[in-house]
C-alpha cells in the first residue's frame, strides 16, 4: 500500500477500528484492565518507533482496537450488574421516572422506566415497569406507586424477554398498582420529554386514531397508536422503516432549515448552525434510537464539515456513527434495528449506484429509478437480517415503497410545519393537519394492500433464497446479452425465473375434506385457534393472535367458507387474527358471548363483520347449533358476568360432538367453571387457559375412565 493511499483511508479506519474493538466485546470481554494497558502500549511504541507510515498506520489501529475493546467490556460489566436482584419478589413503595414511550397491550401499559427508590433503598436503575390498563403516563413522568419486583421472562413463543432487556441493561420488571404523579424529570432529558411531547401535541391537531399515529410515526418514530394488525401490514409490505426515524427524515429536516434561512435572508453560516440546533433537538426529541443516533450524528458532522471547510464523507459520518452508539451501549449490535439500518445505509452507498446504472435503457420513467434502486439495494441487503431476527420477509417491498414514497416527504413536512404554527395560527394547523390526514389515510391504504396481496412475506429457506437469487439471476441474464437478445428479452427472462419461482412457491396442496370429524388445532404460539371439520361444513372456535396468521393457515388449509366463528372472550390471544379471517374467508354467523370488557381486537373484528353484513349471536349456556351429524352445544357462560371480572371466568366453553366422539372445549375457563357446569365423559378435551397449573382437572390412574373432581 503505498503513502497515498494510506492517506485516503486513514480517516475511515480510525473510527472504524475503534468500532470493531467495541464490537468484538461482545463476543469476547478482555480479560483484566492490565491486558488493555500493554495492548495500547506495544500499539503506541510500534507508531512512534517507526517511519513507514504504513507501520505507524498499523500501530494506530491495534490502539484504538484495544482501547475500544476495553471500553466495550467496561460498558458491558455495568449493563450486567443489578443491585435489584436482591429484591426481587419483594412488594414494597417505589419512586420511578418513566423515560420511553408507553406502550398498551390487552392486559396491561408497559414502558422502560428508572427506579429511583424502592421501599427505603435509593437504587437508581433501569426496570421495564407495568401498569394496570387506564390512563397512561407521560414520558418523563416521576411517580409514587406500590409494586412487585419480579425477572423477566425467559424465552417463550420466539421471544426472549430476558435476554432483550439485559441488552438494555434492565434485569428486573416491576408489576405496579396504581400511580400517583408527583413531578418530573429535569435536565437534557427533561427538554427531550418536553420537546416531544410539544411534537406530539401539535403535529395533527383536529385528528385522532389511525391518522395521527401514522403521522406521529412518520414524524417521532412512535408506532405506540398503531393497531397490530396495521403494524403488521406495514411489516409484510415492507413500509415498516417508515415508521423509524432515518436520514431521511433527518435530510428533510435539514434541507427546510436551509431553505427558510436563505428565503428569510439569513447568512449560510448562522443557517448550519440553526440546522446542527434543530437535528440536535429532533433527535432529542425523538430519542436514543439506532437509526435516528446514526442520521443525526451524519447530519451534525456534515454542518460541521461545511462550517470547517472540510470535505463530506458519508463514510466516515457512518462509522463515526457506529462507534457512538456502539460506546453507549455495546449489545447494541445484537438489536435489529442497529443491524438493518446500517446495513440499509451501507447498501445505498455500494448498491444503489450500480442498480440505478443497470436501469438505465430499460423503460422506467426517471422518478421512479431511484425507489426502486433504493428499495432492491435495501431490501436486498437486509434481507437475511429480517428472515434471522423475525423469521419472515417482505416479497413486494419495491411495490410497496413506489406506491408510498411520493407522500412520505409531505407527510414529514407537513407535520413540522403544523406543529410549528400551532401555538401562532391554530386555524391554519388545523387546515394542514386535514391535509395531511388524508396523506396518513393513503399511506396506511399502501400497507394494507401490499402487504395484504398473497405471498406478501416469505419465511421458508426456499422462498428467502428464491428472493435473493432472482436478482442474481438477472444479473446473468444482463451480463450474457448480446445485440441478438436485447434488454426486453432480458426482462422477460427475469420474469418468467420470478413466475416459476412463484409457481414453485406454495407448501403444498391443501388438506381434503374429512370423511368425518377432523380438529386441527392450528399453531399461533401462545394463544387458541381451534379449526373443527365435517363434511357438511367448518367452524373456527378462537383466531389467536394478529402475528399467529391464522387468515394464512386457513388458506393454506383450503378453507374457502366458515360456517361459524367463535369469539370465545375478548382477549388478544383468542380474538387478535378474527377480523383478519373476516376479511379473508366468508363467515356464516359469529357466536360472541358479549363481555363487559374493552377489547380493541374484540371491537375491530365486529367492525368488520357488521360491514360484511355477517350476523351475530349471543353465545349462551344450553344452546345447540347442528352442521350436518356436527353438534355443538354451548355450556357457558350463563351470562355477560360482572363488569370488572376476570374475562377468563365467563369464556365460552363449547361441548362439539359427531357420532360417539365429544371434544370439550374450554378456552381459557379453568375447574372453577367447568367442573360445576359438569359436563358429560369426553374423548377429548382442550386444556383450559394454555395448560396452566389447575389442580382440578380430571385425572385417572391406570385404565379408567375420567371423572370430574
Amino acid at each position: 500500500m503505498t503513502p497515498a493511499a494510506v492517506s485516503r483511508i486513514y480517516p475511515h479506519c480510525l473510527p472504524g477500528a475503534l468500532s470493531a474493538g467495541l464490537a468484538f466485546s461482545v463476543l469476547a470481554r478482555m480479560p483484566s484492565v492490565l491486558v488493555g494497558a500493554v495492548g495500547v502500549a506495544l500499539a503506541a511504541a510500534l507508531t512512534l518507533g517507526a517511519s513507514d507510515p504504513r507501520v505507524r498506520l498499523a500501530g494506530i489501529l491495534a490502539g484504538l482496537l484495544c482501547a475500544g475493546w476495553w471500553w466495550g467490556s467496561v460498558r458491558l460489566q455495568g449493563l450486567d450488574e443489578s443491585g435489584l436482584v436482591q429484591y426481587v419478589g419483594l412488594v414494597e413503595e417505589a419512586s420511578v421516572v418513566v423515560t420511553g414511550p408507553v406502550r398498551r397491550s390487552p392486559f396491561n401499559l408497559r414502558m422502560p422506566a428508572r427506579l429511583e427508590r424502592f421501599g427505603g433503598a435509593p437504587v437508581a436503575e433501569p426496570v421495564w415497569l407495568k401498569l394496570p390498563l387506564g390512563r397512561a403516563p407521560p414520558q418523563g413522568g416521576l411517580l409514587i406507586l406500590r409494586g412487585k419486583l419480579e425477572p423477566p421472562r425467559p424465552a417463550q413463543d420466539g421471544f426472549d424477554e430476558r435476554a432483550w432487556l439485559r441488552r438494555q441493561g434492565i434485569h428486573a420488571v416491576l408489576d405496579g398498582g396504581r400511580w400517583q404523579l408527583v413531578g418530573h424529570r429535569g435536565g437534557l432529558a427533561g427538554m427531550s420529554d418536553r420537546v416531544r411531547a410539544w411534537l406530539s401535541g401539535s403535529l395533527a391537531p383536529g385528528l385522532e386514531g389511525e391518522r395521527r399515529a401514522i403521522i406521529a410515526g412518520i414524524v417521532l418514530g412512535a408506532d405506540e397508536g398503531l393497531s397490530e394488525q396495521l403494524r403488521d401490514r406495514f411489516r409484510a409490505s415492507g413500509l415498516y422503516h417508515l415508521l423509524a426515524v432515518s436520514g431521511q427524515n433527518v435530510v428533510f429536516l435539514a434541507v427546510g432549515i436551509l431553505f427558510l434561512a436563505w428565503v428569510i435572508g439569513i447568512p449560510r453560516l448562522l443557517g448550519e448552525i440553526g440546522v446542527l440546533a434543530a437535528i440536535t433537538g429532533y433527535v432529542f426529541a425523538v430519542g436514543w434510537q439506532p437509526s435516528v443516533v446514526r442520521a443525526g450524528v451524519a447530519g451534525c458532522l456534515a454542518s460541521l464539515a461545511w462550517l470547517a471547510s472540510r470535505p463530506r464523507d458519508r463514510w466516515y459520518f457512518l462509522l463515526v456513527g457506529a462507534v457512538v452508539l456502539l460506546a453507549w451501549n455495546p449489545y447494541n449490535l445484537e438489536e435489529p434495528g442497529f443491524q438493518l439500518s446500517f446495513a440499509a445505509v451501507a447498501a445505498i452507498f455500494v448498491l444503489v449506484p450500480r442498480v440505478e446504472r443497470t436501469l438505465e435503457g430499460y423503460p422506467v420513467p426517471r422518478p421512479l429509478v431511484g425507489v426502486i434502486a433504493v428499495s432492491a439495494a435495501c431490501g436486498l441487503a437486509t434481507a437475511p437480517i429480517l428472515w434471522v431476527q423475525f423469521d419472515a420477509v417482505p416479497v413486494f417491498s419495491v411495490v410497496g415503497n413506489a406506491l408510498a414514497t411520493p407522500v412520505v416527504a409531505p407527510l414529514l413536512g407537513i407535520g413540522l410545519l403544523t406543529a410549528l404554527l400551532e401555538p401562532v395560527l391554530p386555524a391554519g394547523a388545523a387546515s394542514l393537519a386535514w391535509v395531511n390526514g388524508w396523506l396518513a389515510a393513503y399511506l396506511a391504504a399502501c400497507a394494507r394492500l401490499v402487504g395484504g396481496l398473497p405471498h406478501a412475506q416469505v419465511s421458508s429457506l426456499a422462498g428467502v433464497a428464491l428472493l435473493l437469487g432472482l436478482p442474481g439471476a438477472a444479473i446473468v441474464l444482463y451480463r450474457l446479452r448480446t445485440p441478438r437478445a436485447p434488454r426486453v428479452i432480458i426482462l422477460a427472462g427475469t420474469a418468467a425465473l420470478a413466475f416459476g419461482g412463484w409457481q414453485l412457491w406454495p407448501p403444498g396442496p391443501p388438506l381434503q375434506p374429512p370423511a368425518g370429524l377432523r380438529l386441527t388445532f392450528l399453531d399461533v404460539g401462545q394463544g387458541d385457534a381451534v379449526l373443527i371439520q365435517s363434511p357438511e361444513g367448518a367452524l373456527l372456535v378462537d383466531q389467536g393472535p394478529p402475528e399467529g396468521d391464522v387468515a394464512g393457515q386457513l388458506r393454506r388449509l383450503g378453507i374457502r367458507r366458515l360456517a361459524a366463528l367463535v369469539l370465545t372472550h375478548p382477549q388478544r390471544d383468542h380474538v387478535g387474527g378474527a377480523a383478519d379471517v373476516l376479511r379473508a374467508v366468508p363467515v356464516d354467523v359469529i357466536l360472541d358471548p358479549k363481555l363487559p370488557v374493552d377489547s380493541p381486537d374484540e371491537r375491530a373484528a365486529l367492525a368488520v363483520a357488521r360491514t360484511g353484513r355477517v350476523p351475530i349471536t349471543l353465545a349462551r349456556a344450553g344452546q345447540t347449533f347442528r352442521l350436518g351429524k356436527l353438534r355443538v352445544r354451548v355450556l357457558w357462560p350463563d351470562g355477560p358476568g360482572p363488569p370488572g371480572d376476570d374475562p377468563n371466568r365467563w369464556a365460552t366453553v363449547l361441548l362439539v360432538s359427531y357420532g360417539d366422539v365429544d371434544a370439550l372445549l374450554t378456552a381459557d375457563a379453568e375447574s372453577d367453571v367447568t367442573v360445576p357446569v359438569r359436563p358429560p365423559a369426553v374423548e377429548i378435551l382442550k386444556v383450559a387457559h394454555h395448560g396452566s397449573a389447575d389442580e382440578r382437572l380430571p385425572r385417572c390412574s391406570g385404565s379408567c375412565t375420567p371423572t370430574w373432581l
